[in-house]
């Protein structure tokens, strides 16, 4: 039996190593399209669709414009700006947080953490899927250390 476990972990692993990392810049520039499905305590689910159009800024940065269809709700945009901060890792902006944005990327995945207005603090995980053209998106949203709102959904590039 561990003689079968190993083995099934030594191809995961080989799998997982011959397969890029994930690219943000490059999986983000142009266009993308993600639906979601947003959970917030005490309220019914809703769907949360982002389309978003991303490319280098004048800076020297990258910029991402999102157009936000949250449920009932009117549409709104938001921007993020982003710069490289060493290997693996960007900070940046963006204008639903109240301070700065941390990017690590990890293999085929990144971590996103920011804090919103009302100290909602925001952990969203990306994970590149074997197609190179989707990524699955979570969503978590703590306050006071407690879980507040979640997303779920997929990331399609478009372009």
């Amino acid at each position: 039996m561990m003689l079968a476990t190993a083995a099934a972990m030594a191809v995961a692993a080989t799998a997982a190593a011959s397969e890029p990392p994930l690219d943000m810049m490059a999986f983000f520039t142009g266009r993308t399209h993600a639906e979601n499905v947003l959970k917030i305590i005490l309220k019914k689910p809703a769907p949360l669709i982002v389309d978003s159009v991303g490319g280098k800024g004048d800076r020297g940065d990258f910029v991402l414009i999102d157009t936000i269809h949250e449920g009932d709700k009117p549409v709104r945009t938001r921007k993020w700006i982003m710069k490289a901060a060493g290997p693996n890792r960007y900070v940046g902006t963006l204008s639903d947080a109240v301070g700065p944005v941390d990017v690590v990327i990890a293999g085929r995945g990144a971590t996103i953490r920011y804090t919103m207005k009302g100290g909602l603090n925001v952990t969203q995980l990306i994970l590149l899927q074997a197609d190179g053209r989707t990524l699955a998106n979570s969503v978590v949203v703590k306050k006071f250390g407690m879980k507040f709102a979640s997303v779920d959904g997929k990331i399609r590039k478009v372009d």
